[in-house]
């Protein structure tokens, strides 16, 4: 029989993930919201429905998501310095904090440089890479499917727009969003209450599962 603590241990567990899934989900809607405010200028009039353009947006932020999620489990070339510094996830991240010192308000307010790197690993993934300094596999699937403004498929159209570099959201806003899918909020105790205190998210803790509600 499994002894009864390692129950409670995987219990515990699972109601983190649960409670963890339930406070991303809450960022990643608002993260979606941020990328249809941002990219008002591609989306102006887009013969598409409102609901088309928030399901391509939910698509774009879902693939940050996958990206973290891969980054974590080492799916992807986190530890070559050709993906991290030119195409990771967490390493575009670290390289606006730094260049903002962790305040986002201090970014230039014109596009610069981080949606264009965003979209270049978004074709990365779908497209892989033989290059040596640069190995990826190629995953393809609909997640990570090209737009195309010619497509009868509304959403295909309007992730078309969401994928523009000319104009694209600042890097201020890129930051924010990408605050919002790796940084969370934990209760602490603090004398007789208790206080919320910024912590990473482990995506390397989440199970392929939670990926899916997340997206859901």
């Amino acid at each position: 029989s499994v002894p009864t603590h390692l129950l409670d241990a995987i219990q515990d567990s699972r109601r983190g993930q649960s409670e963890l899934t339930s406070v991303l989900g809450e960022r990643v809607r608002q993260a979606v919201e941020k990328l249809i405010q941002s990219s008002a200028a591609n989306l102006e009039g887009l013969s598409v429905l409102p609901s088309d353009i928030y399901l391509a947006a939910t698509r774009m932020i879902m693939r940050c998501v996958v990206a973290l999620f891969a980054e974590g489990k080492g799916m992807l070339g986190r530890d070559m310095p050709a993906y991290h510094d030119s195409y990771g996830i967490q390493g575009l991240r670290e390289q606006l904090e730094r260049i903002s010192l962790g305040r986002p308000e201090i970014l230039i307010e014109e596009p610069h440089f981080a949606w264009p790197r965003l979209i270049s690993l978004f074709r990365l993934i779908h497209s892989g890479s033989s290059h040596p300094q640069l190995t990826t596999t190629r995953y393809g699937g609909t997640l990570f499917e090209p737009g195309d403004p010619q497509s009868s498929d509304p959403v295909l159209r309007a992730v078309a727009a969401f994928e523009s570099t000319h104009p694209c959201p600042r890097d201020r806003d890129v930051y924010e969003m990408l605050l919002l899918l790796t940084r969370t909020f934990v209760k602490v105790s603090q004398g007789r209450g208790a206080r919320a205190v910024p912590t990473p998210v482990d995506f390397s803790n989440l199970d392929t599962e939670y990926i899916g509600i997340l997206y859901e």
